[in-house]
């Protein structure tokens, strides 16, 4: 169930880094472009749908005493966002060529996207796109202030369910929810959030001239963002084909290679139905454990999802074959669930060793402390034991009903 909101593996955005000095759109035509032609991707050409620039907003809470409310102390730090909002708005670059409002540099927007009409007082409509936390008070000073429970207002559209794209919150604040610190749970005592905007060309000048405005009114020893680097970001249209080849491929090979272990098992019905089984399980624990973890708000990235299926194929190929091969050793006089019963048996404390050992070693990787083994070591665990839970319950029942089938 979770799968059905998870976003397909490849269609995730790709970024790209270009020096701020300097900068120009790339050509439309890839070919004039010279100079790093090797390390520029093929979707860099022509200008981009908009450009996207963000303030950024840190604010510290302190001393935070024992006994506030969070409802009352995030009040401050976030009724900041109006008059910085106000500022945007109004600045206007002058210079010789005349006076240069934000209206003309903005991205204009007109209608909302049909899902996205319930969110009309929230998200701007008919004018420039910019959106601030704000936009939860339709950026109204005195409907903040006369709201009771701010914290429940920014609250109020968060899905109950698991979401993997970003959520209205995530949206407003500019950066993820839990890098904002507004909760009723936090006491980092910092708050962060972001005034997001988009313009329909860059205009150097005037956000530079934008960004000494701010820094004048806003006077920080601390700010030490610079702006270095254009981050260009290209959303991929759909999987590829070649993406999916190496584990196509992998199925294929694990497919055969079962077949031809259980070719020299004698006492089998079907060779090709068990291959089959033993390939739908070791699928179905990888698509389990990637919606358990989506489930429990771990998406995996995408290292953790092109090196796991294979993990789980060599770790899960192994079991099948031993509980095919102890099975169809027992008597063959006895009856088959007494036949099952018996092969488990034989087995069960290899298995069940192995199994330790694997979750052990995986702890071991767990306790590096680099987030990226981390992360993988997590998705491990919960594949080895969504494959184990697939290999006694439903390979070892094919397998019963296929001896069934040899002794009938």
């Amino acid at each position: 169930y979770p799968l059905l909101k998870l976003p397909l593996p490849g269609t995730g955005p790709v970024e790209y880094s270009t020096p701020v000095k300097d900068y120009s759109p790339p050509s439309p035509d890839a070919g004039l472009q010279q100079g790093d032609l090797g390390e520029r991707p093929d979707w860099y050409v022509g200008a981009p749908v908009a450009y996207i620039q963000q303030i950024f907003v840190k604010a510290t809470v302190s001393p935070w005493q024992k006994n506030f409310l969070a409802v009352d102390v995030f009040r401050s730090p976030l009724s900041r966002v109006f008059q910085i909002v106000e500022e945007i708005r109004n600045h206007a670059l002058r210079d010789s060529s005349g006076v240069k409002s934000l209206e003309e540099v903005c991205l204009q927007v007109t209608d909302l996207l049909p899902g996205l009409k319930k969110l009309r007082n929230l998200l701007p409509e008919h004018g420039c796109l910019l959106l601030s936390p704000g936009n939860f008070w339709q950026n109204d000073r005195e409907r903040f202030n006369a709201d009771p429970d701010i914290i429940k207002t920014i609250h109020q559209h968060e899905p109950k369910t698991l979401q993997t794209s970003a959520t209205l919150k995530d949206l407003l604040f500019g950066l993820p929810g839990k890098y904002s610190g507004v909760n009723l749970y936090n006491r980092k005592r910092v708050v962060s959030y972001t005034v997001t905007l988009g313009l329909r060309r860059y205009d150097s000048r005037f956000l530079s001239s934008l960004r000494s405005r701010l820094k004048l009114l806003h006077p920080s020893p601390n700010c030490t963002l610079r702006e270095e680097n254009i981050v260009h970001v290209h959303f991929k249209e759909e999987i590829g084909i070649a993406e999916l080849i190496p584990l196509v491929t992998t199925y294929i090979i694990l497919f055969a290679y079962i077949y031809f272990s259980t070719r020299k098992i004698d006492m089998v019905k079907s060779k090709w139905g068990l291959a089959l089984a033993a390939v739908v399980t070791v699928l179905s624990s990888l698509l389990m454990s990637v919606g358990l973890c989506t489930l429990f708000g771990l998406t995996p990235t995408l290292n953790g999802g092109e090196i796991f299926p294979y993990l789980v194929v060599v770790i899960g190929l192994e079991n099948v074959l031993v509980l095919t091969k102890s099975v169809v050793s027992t008597p063959v006089d006895l009856e088959v669930k007494l036949r099952i019963a018996q092969g488990l048996s034989n087995e069960s404390w290899s298995i069940m060793k192995n199994m330790a050992t694997e979750l052990g070693i995986i702890l071991i990787g767990y306790f590096t402390l680099v987030p990226a083994i981390q992360e993988f070591c997590l998705f491990a665990v919960v594949g080895l034991v969504s494959d184990f839970f697939l290999q006694m319950f439903f390979f070892t029942t094919v397998l019963s009903i296929d001896i069934r089938r040899m002794e009938v």
